[in-house]
């Protein structure tokens, strides 16, 4: 009895203790399914983000008018049907929103162009958002896999008194640093002309697709009676680029790229390097006060969600306060492409243009439109 018993005991063992075998069809099956999740992940992240946009694309039109106001009062010759007669009939409508506040835009934008003036260059933002995180879904990781494995070979040789776990992790920082600035490099360099196009739309403040069309309107700010302008671009997103095109080739629609990626990459890295510097300032401190009370039973060594969003949140508007100024420059360079030729536009470049605000708008100049643009920030945080 029991030598009969005996086999099937020592199959059973053998079974329990057997490993199970990963067959390549297994592992293609797993790198199958986490490349859904992944694209998943990504196009929810794209819908959420496009979602956000519209949310807030009237306080942002609001801020681009704001911030460009200068550049309505110059003349267009886009159209060249107009005749300067016609262009100077321009003059008193186009100014009635300069000097104004933010609020007194949005008033003036509501009360002459309609509630649906506020999304007007909203399309090409979205497609913006959605390529965005196209791009940084296919790239990031490829960059940051191929600088961190130059950093190791090319920097680990080096003498150094540090331990090897430290310079592993300095090495991994250098290498998000760097990868991020390539991948918001890319992004600005494949997705410059829809910004380009946003913005020439978010500043046509036109009211008619024809002269003939527009009627005269009183403005409740001032006494005199003005002719609304009709619209430079009627048909969207097309018109800005055929005419862009037809007057300053491809060229036109890069006006201000220089000046974009220098704050592409002072931006990744005050955000990431300041958002590192809260966060660790913010445990010491929290450690610190965790040792000197005696009630306290926490020894967390890590933000809650709510403190991270916080520290996020604090570190994008300082970063976005700093480099503010670059995105008025590179603005104001996209709005003068394809108005009067080259020889005769204000600015050759993006020194001159800072030169030329800091002589005649001062600080202030820099600044136009920010309260708008911290209140866009936070909200469109919230909302995502």
């Amino acid at each position: 009895m029991s030598s009969s018993s005996t086999p099937p005991s020592s199959s059973t063992t053998t079974s329990s203790i057997t490993p199970t075998k990963t067959t390549p069809t297994t592992n293609r099956i797993s790198s199958s399914t986490k490349q859904t999740t992944t694209w998943k992940d990504a196009f929810a992240g794209a819908c959420a983000g496009a979602f956000a946009k519209t949310a807030v694309a009237p306080i942002e039109r609001v801020k681009l008018v704001l911030q460009l106001q200068s550049s309505l009062t110059t003349p267009t010759t886009t159209n060249q049907q107009l005749q300067p007669p016609k262009q100077q009939q321009q003059q008193p409508y186009l100014s009635s929103y300069k000097n104004k506040s933010a609020l007194e835009i949005a008033s003036l934008i509501y009360q002459e162009q309609g509630l649906a003036a506020f999304w007007r260059g909203n399309v090409p933002n979205v497609l913006r958002q959605g390529g965005t995180s196209a791009i940084n879904f296919m790239l990031m990781d490829v960059y940051k896999t191929t600088v961190h494995s130059v950093l190791l070979q090319q920097t680990m040789k080096w003498p150094s008194t540090r331990s090897l776990p430290l310079r592993h992790k300095r090495r991994s920082v250098w290498s998000s640093f760097i990868s991020g600035g390539l991948a918001g490099g890319t992004t600005t360099t494949i997705l410059y002309p829809i910004e380009f196009l946003r913005t020439r739309l978010a500043l046509d403040v036109g009211t008619s697709s024809s002269p003939s069309s527009s009627s005269s309107t009183v403005s409740k700010s001032s006494t005199t009676t003005t002719t609304p302008v009709p619209r430079l671009y009627p048909r969207g997103m097309r018109d800005v680029f055929c005419q862009t095109w037809s007057s300053d080739g491809w060229k036109g629609l890069y006006q201000g790229y220089g000046i974009a990626l220098v704050g592409v990459v002072l931006y990744r890295a005050l955000h990431m390097g300041g958002y590192d510097a809260l966060k660790t300032e913010w445990m010491y401190y929290q450690q610190t006060f965790a040792s000197n009370s005696s009630n306290s039973t926490s020894n967390s060594t890590s933000l809650s969600w709510k403190e991270r969003f916080v520290a996020a949140q604090t570190v994008s508007l300082m970063a976005g306060t700093l480099c503010y100024p670059i995105d008025s420059i590179r603005r104001r360079l996209m709005m003068q492409a394809g108005t009067v030729p080259i020889h005769k536009r204000p600015y050759r470049n993006s020194w001159q243009c800072t030169t030329f605000v800091w002589n005649t708008e001062g600080l202030r100049g820099f600044y136009l439109g920010l309260g708008p643009n911290l209140v866009r920030s936070l909200g469109g945080a919230i909302l995502l």
